[in-house]
């Protein structure tokens, strides 16, 4: 870095005021837009009582910082989205119906000029903006909130994963009663997840005078401050979000369960129960004196001793029953006089005509699309498809639009030099596709213009179609 801009990040560092608590003027640095300097972000994060992270493991604030934890509730999550087969179907119809219109900035010439260029270009991981911005509205909506980081028009975004960043929150003085985003705090290393826990941090301020970048002085911390990255999530009234999955967590977990028990059904217990009735006397006296022979099986020892035989050979038995194959034979020893089969109550095809049904449709609905829209649920004989895609589209789709793009347009817009970005305009399919009914009208002019120049009359009814013909082009 050259010495003219070394000197001017220090003036940067040294003019910014920022008024504390008490009104005294503290140095702010590259957060202009939240007086925060180096020294203050340490302060911060030192003294917040509270961060983002809102794990119910852990209830008791050792320190500082809430220790980021991973509960039974992370398990489940993860559990649902690596085997809940048709998850990848509807996520993905999920995406596409999200950005079926693209971005835009409402000026034609910026758009392809800058955004498009932008969205279009790979970031420093080799992956394209407008890829990044999928991942991470994807994430958000999975997992409750995702990362959205902005490094440079050059290097692109970067998608921070939703366990590996935390929201530094601090009391606002000015109003009083709101707790308002300061920074955020993530591993130095990617894809590693973080916690502060309790520990000091030590900014390195001669990294920022250097290269204008806040991170600690071991290195194992970065500081991002709000004009920089995105805290993008799917419920805006926690700093955590909420993931949809874990909104319907009650149905999934029925559809979890219903896998998990079809799995070790068919794996090991395929026909149901079988039940081996032992022999009254399986092992006893038939070449002994009747009398001799009641004598030895009343023995306690000869008693324990073929109640062993008989447990050794049952579970010999047991452990064939479930290595065989279906078609092989299963030889019982003669100890057993009878066999029962008790079939399952519940059958294996159950199970499959219940998951068949009924998966898509509920993992459709967790995401907020209408089920029919991507092909799921069932569909009306009278309803028509661009009733259904018109429905669906203006009220799940845009609104989920407008969640994200509001999220987001900010960042983007200050570093691109854009008012604002935003999802393009949905068009109606019933308003666009309407040839049938032009094509129908323009028979019937041509008709009507036969009629009169054989010499009928039908005053203004030819100019009346014509109108009614422009109003629907």
């Amino acid at each position: 870095m050259s010495k003219r801009k070394k000197k001017k990040n220090a003036q940067k560092l040294s003019s910014l005021e920022y008024k504390g608590p008490g009104g005294k003027s503290k140095t702010k640095g590259p957060g202009a837009s939240n007086g925060m300097g180096p020294e203050d972000i340490m302060k911060a994060l030192n003294e917040c009582t509270e961060c983002s992270d809102t794990s119910p493991i852990t209830s008791v604030y050792d320190g500082n910082f809430k220790p980021a934890t991973t509960g039974r509730e992370e398990d489940d999550l993860e559990w649902m989205i690596d085997n809940l087969p048709t998850l990848p179907y509807v996520t993905g119809s999920y995406l596409d119906f999200m950005f079926s219109n693209g971005l835009t900035t409402g000026d034609p010439d910026s758009d392809d000029l800058q955004l498009k260029d932008f969205l279009y270009k790979q970031n420093i991981k080799g992956i394209p903006n407008y890829q990044v911005l999928r991942n991470a509205i994807l994430h958000a909506k999975l997992y409750g909130k995702c990362g959205l980081r902005w490094l440079s028009e050059e290097d692109g975004l970067i998608m921070v994963p939703h366990n590996s960043y935390v929201t530094v929150l601090e009391d606002d003085d000015e109003y009083g009663g709101i707790r308002k985003p300061v920074c955020y705090a993530m591993s130095f290393k990617e894809g590693e997840n973080f916690t502060l826990g309790s520990k000091d941090i030590k900014l390195d301020e001669a990294e920022f005078l250097e290269k204008g970048r806040l991170v600690s002085k071991n290195k194992d911390i970065v500081v991002e401050m709000p004009e920089n990255f995105v805290n993008l999530r799917c419920d805006l009234q926690t700093e955590e979000g909420v993931s949809c999955l874990m909104r319907d967590k009650q149905r999934l977990e029925i559809l979890c369960n219903a896998y998990q028990r079809l799995n070790y059904d068919i794996k090991y217990d395929g026909p149901g129960r079988l039940i081996f009735w032992m022999k009254d006397d399986p092992y006893g006296g038939a070449g002994i004196d009747h009398s001799a022979g009641e004598i030895v099986n009343n023995m306690s020892g000869s008693r324990n001793t073929r109640a062993e035989k008989a447990r050794a050979e049952t579970e010999e038995l047991g452990r064939k029953i479930k290595d065989s194959g279906s078609d092989s034979v299963v030889l019982a020893p003669n100890i057993f006089e009878d066999m029962d089969h008790l079939p399952r109550v519940t059958k294996a095809t159950e199970f499959l005509d219940y998951l068949t049904m009924k998966e898509g449709s509920i993992i459709a609905q967790c995401l907020g699309i209408t089920p029919e829209l991507i092909g799921l649920g069932d569909v009306s004989g009278n309803v028509s498809m661009e009733k259904i895609i018109d429905n669906a589209m203006s009220n799940t789709i845009v609104p989920e639009r407008e969640l994200f793009a509001t999220q987001f347009s900010p960042m983007l817009a200050h570093h691109l030099g854009f008012k604002k970005v935003f999802f393009d305009k949905y068009e109606l399919k019933q308003s666009i596709d309407r040839s049938a009914e032009v094509y129908k009208l323009a028979l019937s002019i041509a008709q009507f213009e036969s009629v009169e120049d054989s010499g009928g009359k039908f005053d203004g009814v030819v100019e009346h179609l014509c109108e009614l013909i422009m109003t629907m082009m």
